[in-house]
C-alpha cells in the first residue's frame, strides 16, 4: 500500500477509535445513573417507611401523652382524696384524743381525793404527823365536801394533837363535832376536843367538862365514855387543901458523945 493511502486511512481509524471510547463512557455513565436511580428509589422508600414510623411514633406519643394526662388527673384526684382522708383522720384523732384526755381527767379527778387521803393516812400511820397534817389539809382545801372530809378533819386533829398543837387540834375536832354530829367518830371527837381544851393554858375546864359529860350521856356504852368518866372524876374531885409546911427541926444542943 502506498503512503498516500495510509495517510488517508489514518484519520478514519482515529475517528472510529474515538467513537468506540465515547460509547463505552456512555454505557458506564448509564450504569452509574441506573445505580443512582436505584439508590434514590431505595432512599425514597426508606424515607417513606421512616415517615410512617415517625407518624406511628407521633401517634404513640400522643396516646402516651393522653395516658399521662389521664394518669396525672387520676393522681390529682387521688391526692385530693388522700388530703380529705387525712383531714378527716386528723379530726377523728383529735376528737378521740380529746375524749381520752377528758376521760383521764375524770379518772384522775375521781381518784385524786382517795390518793391524797390515803397518802396522808399512811403518813399518819408511819408517825409522820407533819406530812399527815399537810395531806389532810390539802384534801380539805380541795374537797371540803368530799366523802373523806370527816376522816380528814378527825385525823388532822389527831396529827396536830400528837404534835402538841392543842389549839389547832381542838379546832379540827370541833369541825367533826359541828359538821358530822351523827358520825361514828363523834364520841372520839368530843372526847379529844375536851382533852385538847384541857391542854390549853387558859382555863377551859367548864367547856371541857360539858363535852366529857355529853360523851357519857350520849354514848354510855362506848370506850370513850369510860375514858370521859375518868377525866370527869379527876376534874370534879375536890383536892384536899395543902398541908401547912412543917417547922424545921431545931438541932439538939447536946453535943455528941465521943468514943
Amino acid at each position: 500500500m502506498s503512503l498516500s493511502k495510509i495517510l488517508l486511512l489514518l484519520p478514519l481509524c482515529l475517528v472510529a477509535s474515538g467513537c468506540v471510547a465515547t460509547q463505552q463512557d456512555m454505557l458506564q455513565m448509564q450504569s452509574q445513573m441506573d445505580d443512582l436511580n436505584t439508590s434514590l428509589t431505595n432512599m425514597q422508600k426508606n424515607q417513606a417507611e421512616l415517615a410512617v414510623k415517625m407518624e406511628d411514633l407521633s401517634k404513640n406519643l400522643n396516646s402516651s401523652s393522653e395516658s399521662m394526662k389521664d394518669i396525672s388527673g387520676q393522681m390529682d384526684r387521688l391526692t385530693s382524696r388522700l388530703d380529705e382522708i387525712d383531714v378527716s383522720m386528723n379530726k377523728r384523732v383529735n376528737a378521740i384524743g380529746q375524749t381520752i384526755r377528758k376521760q383521764q381527767e375524770e379518772v384522775e379527778t375521781s381518784l385524786l381525793p382517795a390518793k391524797i387521803y390515803n397518802d396522808a393516812y399512811n403518813a399518819y400511820l408511819n408517825n409522820n404527823f407533819d406530812g399527815a397534817a399537810n395531806g389532810f389539809k390539802s384534801y380539805l382545801s380541795k374537797f371540803p365536801s368530799g366523802e373523806m372530809a370527816e376522816g380528814s378533819y378527825f385525823y388532822l386533829g389527831e396529827s396536830l394533837y400528837l404534835k402538841e398543837k392543842w389549839q389547832d387540834a381542838a379546832l379540827a375536832y370541833a369541825n367533826v363535832i359541828e359538821k358530822f354530829p351523827k358520825s361514828g367518830r363523834a364520841p372520839a371527837a368530843r372526847l379529844k376536843y375536851a382533852m385538847a381544851l384541857l391542854k390549853l393554858p387558859e382555863d377551859k375546864k367548864p367547856e371541857a367538862l360539858k363535852y366529857l359529860q355529853s360523851v357519857v350521856k350520849d354514848f354510855p356504852q362506848s370506850q370513850e365514855a369510860k375514858t370521859a368518866k375518868d377525866y370527869i372524876a379527876r376534874l370534879t374531885t375536890k383536892q384536899p387543901p395543902a398541908a401547912p409546911a412543917k417547922a424545921p427541926v431545931k438541932p439538939s444542943k447536946t453535943p455528941a458523945k465521943r468514943d
